[in-house]
């Protein structure tokens, strides 16, 4: 017997619960760990999933920190708008798309953090292990 069996056997086991989970009705997605082991997690055990190519912010403290930035943008672009009447001119509109898709991409991060630290707790309270943060690619 190689080292890899054993491994091979929970992973087939693994799959076998996933599939009766999913025959079931439950919503589930099978991914690894972090440790590497092969694991079925419910929707709501799942955060930030790393999908796709190029470095992706999957914790949810980097996330928050993605979220300030964005909304630190959005300040600054309002203040472009609004600082040249305070020189009797006209606002600079053209700042607003700067504002509008600061605003955008400050609550897209705002919704994702949330769901991560939600995901995490809820991982907490059942004892799931944390998924893998390695990219997956769809």
């Amino acid at each position: 017997m190689t080292p890899e069996a054993p491994d091979r056997r929970l992973d087939d086991e693994v799959r076998a619960r996933h599939a009766q989970a999913l025959a079931a009705g439950e919503r589930r997605v099978l991914m690894r760990t972090g440790e590497g082991r092969l694991h079925s997690y419910a929707r709501d055990e799942i955060g930030i999933v790393p999908a796709g190519s190029g470095f992706i912010v999957t914790s949810a403290p980097g996330m928050a920190l993605m979220t300030v930035f964005f909304v630190a943008v959005v300040v600054f672009s309002v203040a472009l708008v609004v600082g040249p009447t305070s020189q009797g001119q006209d606002p600079l509109w053209g700042a607003l798309w700067l504002t509008a898709g600061a605003l955008g991409l400050a609550l897209y991060t705002g919704r994702l953090t949330r769901a991560e630290v939600r995901a995490r707790r809820v991982r907490r309270q059942r004892g799931v292990p944390t998924p893998s943060q390695r990219t997956i690619d769809f």
